[in-house]
């Protein structure tokens, strides 16, 4: 698999990067370089710059949902709501100094309503957006950086975060507590060892758009232990998932301490775990994301350290009754010879998968 084309813009590394499903040709970057970029997939070129900040790296950015020209930029400590319309030359609409560290993510609810970020502190604060003021301060649940957000997508009330204490926890955000937390549990066997590779939460993403059933409640994780896991999002209801660890599920040859790990990710809604025993990451997961062709939620993405970049069909192994010993979910490995930072896909049929990595430039590649 080669790549297509780079799209160059940027004067370091690039950090985030994010599509719109209303204009799948745009593609919006930000790197250490303090800037966000637009770039246009027909033409590869950079279309408008904005600087966001002079002195910080922009760490994670995210469009509102139905306002595509409107876009919310973490640099710092501060998040900044920019007006796309006026391409370059467009203006700072808000700025919002609530958090007191740096922060790691941004994301908007599906009704762009709330805003959520998490940072260094391992706090989450909750913005609302109809009066830009602070509705929430999210505390206690992590011990340590808060790395990855995201709103449940079929419950407005609830959000969920992880930490590098290697936790995910679910949080009631109109009434600023927990709800449930999810400690990871290694299976004896990983090829990948956790006393090396702590499972630390990297990334973590939602499907796009409106899903609705058991996909819509999909979680999809990164772990530092090499790990991608699918969790459903309902976990705090105390129903068993019904996928299953898939090696464990293939070989059906499990000790008795490898079934109480089992038993233990089942209460916590463990679908499936996707490790190099799969044909999984060697290190570090340092992004996934739900791909924007296909099925919708069928199909995730995942880029790691070990400067590869996979696609995997995870449903197609976790919602049948037997799993046969020739299905494996990994459908696709890209070689792409730097560390992922950051992957995003576009819904279109000629370049659908962008990689920023720890290079100036994003890739862009077709891959379905």
């Amino acid at each position: 698999m080669k790549r297509l084309f780079k799209l160059r813009g940027h004067n370091a590394s690039v950090l985030c990067c994010t599509t719109s499903s209303s204009s799948p040709h745009s593609v919006f970057s930000s790197s250490e370089d303090g800037n966000m970029c637009v770039f246009d997939l027909r033409t590869k070129s950079c279309v408008s710059t904005h600087q966001i900040s002079g002195e910080e790296g922009v760490t994670s950015i995210c469009l509102k949902p139905g306002e595509d020209n409107q876009l919310y930029a973490a640099a710092g400590s501060a998040i900044h709501c920019l007006d796309l319309r006026l391409g370059s030359s467009g203006r700072e609409l808000q700025k919002y100094d609530f958090s007191t560290d740096e922060i790691n993510q941004v994301v908007v609810n599906h009704k762009a309503t709330y805003l959520a970020a998490g940072d260094d502190s391992g706090e989450i604060k909750v913005i609302d957006l109809s009066n830009h003021k602070l509705y929430k301060t999210l505390r206690g649940g992590h011990t340590t950086i808060c790395s990855a957000v995201q709103f449940h997508s079929q419950r407005p009330w609830e959000v969920i975060s992880g930490g590098l204490d290697s936790k995910i926890v679910k949080w009631d955000f109109s009434k600023g507590r927990q709800l449930s937390t999810v400690q990871p549990v290694v299976p004896s066997g990983d090829s990948v060892g956790p006393m090396c590779n702590p499972p630390f939460v990297h990334a973590m993403a939602t499907p796009h758009g409106d899903c609705s059933g058991e996909m819509g409640r999909s979680l999809a994780v990164a772990r530092g232990d090499g790990s991608v896991e699918i969790y459903d999002s309902g976990f705090d209801s105390g129903k068993a998932a019904r996928g299953k660890d898939t090696k464990s599920r293939r070989n059906n040859k499990s000790s008795s301490g490898e079934r109480s790990g089992e038993d233990d990710y089942q209460k916590s809604g463990l679908r499936c775990r996707l490790t190099a025993d799969e044909g999984g990451h060697l290190t570090a997961v340092s992004s996934v994301t739900f791909a924007r062709f296909g099925e919708r939620g069928r199909f995730l993405l995942s880029g790691g350290n070990d400067e590869l970049v996979k696609l995997w069909d995870w449903a197609s192994s976790t919602f049948k009754d037997t799993l046969s010993a020739d299905v494996v979910p990994l459908t696709l490995n890209i070689c792409h010879r730097k560390k992922v930072n950051w992957l995003t896909t576009a819904a279109n049929s000629s370049a659908n998968l962008i990689v920023a990595d720890t290079s100036k430039v994003l890739s862009v590649y077709h891959v379905c």
